[in-house]
């Protein structure tokens, strides 16, 4: 008996002693900065067509561009071939040609989007601001048939974003008295052959300096970056009827994010929609180059709830990814690699410019300076937010919640309600004891219809109700999730 009692006692201490690690993200691998798998120079910007098969966009010394693909890679593995690296990338260039006497050079781009098929798309700044389409395919990137490119007009662009139906979204860099600062073209496979098509729907934007924009994937929603005011905006609408700005979102970089001694301050520069997680993360960083060791301090990447543009959790650990501090935690400095092999998980000289993710979720970026991609996961379970967007701004007659559909629901179902007039409001859900189960809506909400998508594969079944309130007004309903 008792070595019964010691067994137990002992299998107790040991139990107490076994703590889970903490769910954090991680970088999996850093492409090695060195000739055996790196990029070759400045790295701004990353294309994903699956895990692990992704394009990098190199941008040469004298602002000339190429793009390397990478297939089933890790820090030392992947690359298919190279242009050259670090000084003898000087005057290498990529061309898009129609195989003939149509030939646009790879100039100043900062940013590429990969989709699923192998279709690329490049923010080019010819001097006529093209939009280049190539593919990758037999390990090489090239155009194909019919050649699609298309002139974006004289503004130098920055962003580019790609819906799941095709459409192709442009930022203008620097807009000064212009009024077509977004553009949105159809589908490539609907551009002419005169390669001038004009966009079927711009949107003005104050003057000031703008870098990323993405979507949702139906292009319901837009976000961008706001380099001037280090913030990102939103727009609602489709590509067919227009958008307007959505003043419910707010994200804004404060004192928090500031790099000491530094002229350039940390500023959002490109963004990635998280779908089915409804995250927005945007990568934050000071975009511009300096010798000094403390450009290197900070790189983040933000986690955002795509409604109101605060932090998709509470927790840290989930919603800010301090790439910075990994670094520094890694190789016990900001900046350096060692001989260039000895780390496989770390990319230094952090410059966060871009953030994309492949058909999993898993997460991939780039080191400007560090000339590397950047592999991450979270190793836990990320939140999965609700999506709520209005359906119609005109202003209602009545203050009003609707019940819930379907219902009995199995995971999701919608709420649809409607506001009166613009101020603060809440859209909760409690469980049967009155406890607090998900917030749908939380802040200042104009005037109008919306809908609100509850997500509850994290919960049991049983009955549940919602409660909307607006200043003094308050409305509850039930519903009802069979599992």
């Amino acid at each position: 008996m008792k070595h019964l009692v010691l067994f137990c006692f002992l299998a107790a201490a040991m139990a107490l002693l076994i703590v889970p690690a903490q769910a954090q993200w991680k970088c999996v691998y850093s492409t090695y900065d060195a000739e055996i798998n790196g990029t070759g120079h400045n790295t701004p910007s990353v294309g994903v067509i699956s895990e692990n098969t992704f394009i990098a966009l190199i941008m040469t010394p004298d602002a000339r561009n190429f793009m390397i693909p990478y297939v089933n890679a890790d820090s030392a593995l992947g690359r298919k071939y190279t242009f050259g690296y670090g000084s003898a990338t000087a005057g290498i260039y990529q061309l898009w040609s129609d195989q003939g006497f149509d030939q646009v050079t790879m100039l100043n781009a900062a940013k590429i989007v990969a989709r699923p098929d192998s279709t690329i798309y490049v923010a080019n700044n010819d001097a006529n601001h093209n939009i280049l389409v190539f593919k990758f395919a037999n390990d090489t990137i090239d155009t194909f048939a019919p050649y699609y490119r298309n002139v974006t007009g004289s503004n130098s662009i920055f962003g580019i974003a790609v819906d799941q139906n095709g459409y192709v979204y442009v930022c203008n860099d620097t807009t000064s008295g212009q009024t077509d600062d977004i553009k949105i073209f159809p589908p490539f496979a609907q551009w002419t052959t005169g390669r001038n098509d004009a966009p079927i729907r711009t949107i003005d934007l104050p003057d000031g300096k703008y870098f990323g924009i993405t979507t949702t994937p139906d292009g319901s929603k837009l976000f961008v970056c706001d380099s001037t005011n280090r913030k990102i905006l939103k727009f609602v609408g489709t590509p067919a009827t227009g958008y307007t700005a959505d003043a419910s979102f707010n994200f804004q970089l404060g004192a928090a994010d500031t790099v000491e001694a530094s002229t350039l301050p940390p500023v959002p520069i490109n963004l990635a929609y998280l779908s089915p997680n409804n995250i927005l993360f945007a990568a934050v960083d000071v975009h511009g180059y300096s010798s000094a060791a403390y450009t290197y301090s900070y790189g983040r990447i933000y986690l955002l709830n795509p409604n109101t543009g605060a932090l998709a959790s509470t927790d840290s650990s989930i919603s800010i990814i301090d790439c910075a501090k990994w670094n520094l935690d890694v190789m016990g400095s900001y900046t350096g690699r060692g001989d260039g092999t000895a780390f496989g998980n770390a990319s230094g000289y952090t410059s966060t410019y871009d953030v994309a993710f492949d058909e999993n979720g898993n997460l991939y970026t780039q080191s400007h300076f560090g000339w590397t991609i950047d592999k991450w996961v979270y190793e836990g379970t990320l939140p999965v937010l609700s999506s709520v967007e209005r359906i119609s701004p005109e202003v209602p007659g009545e203050f009003r919640l609707s019940q819930n559909y379907p219902n009995p629901f199995n995971p999701t179902t919608v709420i649809e309600f409607t506001m009166l007039k613009s101020g603060p409001a809440s859209l909760i859900v409690y469980d049967l004891l009155g406890r607090e189960v998900k917030v749908l809506v939380n802040g200042t909400m104009d005037a109008g219809t919306y809908k609100a998508t509850f997500d509850a594969r994290d919960l049991t079944g049983g009955t549940y109700f919602y409660t909307l309130k607006s200043g003094d007004a308050s409305i509850t309903k039930k519903m009802v999730l069979v599992k």
